[in-house]
């Protein structure tokens, strides 16, 4: 694969964790398993802040893919990965 790992150290999150990171100045986001603190990319982030703060604590992997080139993330947020996510099983 060619999404590599977080460049700092890694935690692991759980969905519930991250969903708590979605306010402006805390925001979390998931892409492709990773979780991502973008709090302080909202004013810079060319598509608007809004865009972002309507996934901030969930997982925005599709609606991300549609609108953006695949080394987007390698090239401008690999610095703001903060962790992966743990899958949880739904019964």
């Amino acid at each position: 694969s060619s999404r590599r790992g977080c460049r700092v150290m890694s935690q692991s999150f759980t969905m519930e964790e991250v969903a708590k990171h979605n306010k402006d100045g805390d925001a979390w986001v998931v892409l492709h398993g990773k979780v991502y603190d973008v709090s302080d990319f909202l004013d810079e982030h060319p598509g608007g802040k809004k865009a972002i703060m309507m996934f901030a604590g969930k997982d925005a992997s599709s609606e991300f893919e549609a609108i953006h080139p695949p080394d987007v993330l390698e090239e401008h947020a690999a610095d703001k990965c903060v962790g992966t996510i743990i899958r949880t099983a739904k019964l």
